[in-house]
């Protein structure tokens, strides 16, 4: 790993966490809780398992996070050391920061629904929901074949792309731009549904409650920004 020369904290620390990838990395192992190499680039999708792989060596030799084998079954899982967990409210503010004075338009082709709902599921609040088993039915009308139609399974979070079988207790239908809008705390939710951008079809007791289990992004849904950095346009 080249490095700056210089004694600066701040170059020490560049030369660890600023390499291509590897905020991203450290953002789904300190905010989305994922642990094990599959569901680390699921978070990650366009990055390649080779530089996965490399990234997550360097990491260990840096001592940010640790390798564990998983009890009971053949693999790995990978923690945050506590330098780790540090850095984890400063992956946070860089977070808000950029929500607040970047706000880059992100519609300008639609979003990958794939990552998009490998970041809701982690949101959606199960203790909400009934005891026992909800399946949650996604259809995007905008999306690619194989991206269109997911099922997410509670309370385990399980994130399916075929029908699992167990029944779908309510489905919503919407498009890639509504939701992720909806998520990101760019459109209220109540307005979408009151426009038939995002509709509900299901039992009285999910669709009426859908505000109040459907979480939007715990960080950025909330954080204020100029009037002048609108992300989308009306």
């Amino acid at each position: 790993m080249p490095g700056y020369g210089q004694f600066c904290p701040i170059a020490q620390a560049s030369e660890v966490i600023t390499e291509r990838w590897t905020p991203l990395v450290l953002r789904e192992l300190a905010l989305t809780g994922s642990r094990r190499f599959n569901d680390i680039q699921r978070g990650v999708p366009l990055m390649s398992s080779s530089l996965l792989s490399k990234r997550l060596r360097e990491l260990e030799r840096a001592g940010i996070i640790e390798r564990r084998p998983l009890p009971n079954a053949r693999g790995n899982e990978y923690h945050l050391t506590p330098a780790g967990q540090e850095l984890g409210p400063v992956l946070a503010q860089i977070g808000i920061w950029s929500e607040r004075w970047l706000r880059r338009p992100i519609f300008e082709e639609s979003p990958d629904t794939g990552l998009l709902m490998w970041w809701v599921r982690t949101t959606v609040k199960a203790d909400a929901l009934p005891t026992g088993r909800t399946v949650i039915h996604f259809r995007f009308a905008d999306a690619p074949e194989k991206l269109r139609y997911f099922w997410l399974v509670l309370p385990d979070a399980d994130l399916c792309l075929t029908d699992p079988g167990f029944g779908v207790d309510v489905t919503i239908t919407t498009d890639a731009k509504t939701l992720t809008a909806v998520w990101m705390g760019d459109l209220p939710l109540a307005s979408a549904v009151k426009s038939h951008a995002v509709e509900l079809e299901g039992g009285r007791s999910l669709t009426r409650t859908f505000a109040n289990w459907f979480g939007l992004h715990p960080l950025f849904s909330a954080v204020d920004h100029p009037a002048n950095r609108p992300r989308v346009s009306a």
